[in-house]
């Protein structure tokens, strides 16, 4: 199934980080590498007291069931460091699962879609690079619709980095 990652990371040397994380990704065993990103610098949502992030998106083809994929993408936070302190603070690597495949579910767990991603500027901008017809199971609504809805503000705050996530 296609599943859409989104990476994040304000600590350290988070284009760095990002890229390292994406091979990492591509590495596990039952995935397979769609499309990635550009870098996008955005400013911090929420805890605002903060630097700016770096973030991306990828879509792979997964044949790894959403909680093990879940698993191994919480393994490499851990391997980069992660440390959860303050809610949406800053980070080495944030990993989320945004979507996977057509799969709607509430778990505590694993929540699918990602419960703000169909708001977030800084997960809509990238993915729209990357795969704009995407439609959200729950919503049926496409991420190009859902980008056109964003304020100006929003979208301001999602800057183009002259770099990819991964080499073509």
């Amino acid at each position: 199934m296609q599943v859409i990652i989104a990476l994040g990371a304000n600590l350290g040397n988070p284009q760095e980080t990002l890229r390292a994380a994406a091979l990492d990704i591509a590495a596990l065993k039952g995935i397979s590498v769609l499309a990635a990103s550009s870098l996008y610098c955005t400013t911090p949502v929420g805890y605002a007291a903060q630097d700016d992030f770096i973030n991306a998106v990828m879509a792979v083809e997964s044949s790894l069931e959403p909680l093990e994929l879940l698993q191994q993408l919480a393994a490499l936070e851990q391997k980069y460091k992660r440390v959860r302190t303050i809610k949406n603070g800053p980070r080495t690597l944030d990993l989320d699962v945004i979507t996977c495949g057509d799969i709607i579910s509430a778990d505590p767990v694993l929540t699918l879609p990602h419960p703000r991603a169909q708001e977030r500027a800084f997960v809509l901008v990238p993915l729209a690079e990357i795969t704009p017809d995407l439609i959200f199971p729950d919503t049926k609504r496409s991420v190009q619709s859902l980008v056109a809805e964003l304020s100006a503000a929003d979208v301001a705050g999602v800057r183009l980095m002259n770099a990819k996530l991964m080499a073509p």
